[in-house]
């Protein structure tokens, strides 16, 4: 894998290593980049490295070997004031009311006076927990606390923000809330690295994603590229139009992986032969859309498989003709 391109990078890995004592090692050789503005998914089971990541970006802990920066910063700690992170377990004080714990952090961060309040109004009201500031904690839902949790992380208006498993263990409602939230701060331009076993959700809020296992960085790239199937085409053709008489009559059916009544799946190398002939024999083309898979099916298939790769296009191809054929 390619050295990661420190500029513009708010994380730059180069063969970060980290062993713990005893010799288990957590990270090895990992390399990769997490550029300004971007929304990066994390993602692997548990043990699979994406803790001890964090933790080192924070500075909680050293590698063993290997380069690590952070804002530029080598020193990660220097980099501690423009960085928000949200706990994968956070521990709040519940005796305070909202508006007074965020205040007392926000002085620990050393904001006082009216930016002291202007920052917690700010933060209270992007997790829309305003009205409700002058309650006291202890009254909260969990849901509640989590979102209190990201304003904390936001107090200082950080250009870096860490969220562990921010939806996990929340209902429904509240894990749309804080999704919601979320996608406002990568609105914002904010740059994100999020970790999170909700698959779905990362695939909504993140530009790129990368999979640990065992350590090693398996395979990482945007989102939009993981799911689309790199070679399977699906050509929809009129409804009056019978997909294997057309085949037939056009000699087209080495091209074609599968028929369904008015629905043609070809390799995407035969695309501009299948095309010529359908339009010089004038049948009629509702769409054209190259398939997609979904994060998950990505990263089980990568997991499964347990390389770097991109000799999946093939199997994840057959895999999703399969499932949709076998829900029609």
């Amino acid at each position: 894998m390619s050295l990661p391109d420190e500029s513009g990078a708010v994380v730059a890995c180069t063969n970060l290593t980290k062993i713990y004592e005893g010799g288990t090692t957590a990270l090895k050789d990992l390399t990769l980049s997490i550029k300004q503005g971007m929304s990066f998914g994390l993602l692997g089971e548990n043990g699979a490295g994406k803790s001890t990541l964090v933790r080192l970006i924070m500075g909680f802990i050293r590698p063993t070997r290997g380069e690590l920066l952070v804002l530029g910063q080598r020193k990660v700690s220097r980099a501690h004031p423009r960085i928000g992170y949200l706990h994968e377990r956070p521990y709040i004080e519940l005796r305070f009311t909202a508006r007074k714990y965020l205040s007392y952090m926000a002085q620990i961060s050393g904001l006082w006076g009216n930016l002291n309040s202007r920052r917690v109004d700010e933060a209270l009201e992007l997790v829309d927990l305003s009205a409700a500031s002058d309650e006291m904690l202890a009254t909260y839902s969990k849901g509640m606390q989590q979102r209190l949790c990201i304003a904390q992380a936001l107090l200082t208006d950080p250009e870096f923000l860490i969220l562990d498993e921010p939806t996990s263990g929340l209902d429904p409602y509240s894990q749309w809330k804080v999704r919601q939230i979320i996608a406002e701060l990568r609105g914002q331009g904010k740059t994100l690295l999020i970790c999170s076993h909700y698959l779905a959700e990362v695939e909504t809020l993140c530009d790129t994603v990368g999979i640990l296992q065992r350590g090693r960085l398996i395979r990482s790239g945007a989102v939009e590229e993981l799911i689309h199937i790199q070679d399977t085409i699906e050509i929809l053709l009129r409804n009056d139009q019978v997909a294997s008489e057309i085949v037939e009559r056009l000699h087209i059916d080495k091209q074609v992986l599968e028929m369904e009544r008015n629905l043609l799946r070809i390799r995407a190398e035969a695309q501009q032969e299948v095309l010529t002939a359908l339009v010089l024999a004038e049948v009629p083309i509702q769409a054209l859309n190259p398939l997609s898979q979904t994060l998950e099916e990505v990263y089980i298939q990568t997991t499964r498989a347990g390389v770097e790769s991109r000799p999946l296009a093939s199997t994840l191809a057959v895999t999703a003709l399969k499932k949709k054929k076998g829900s029609e």
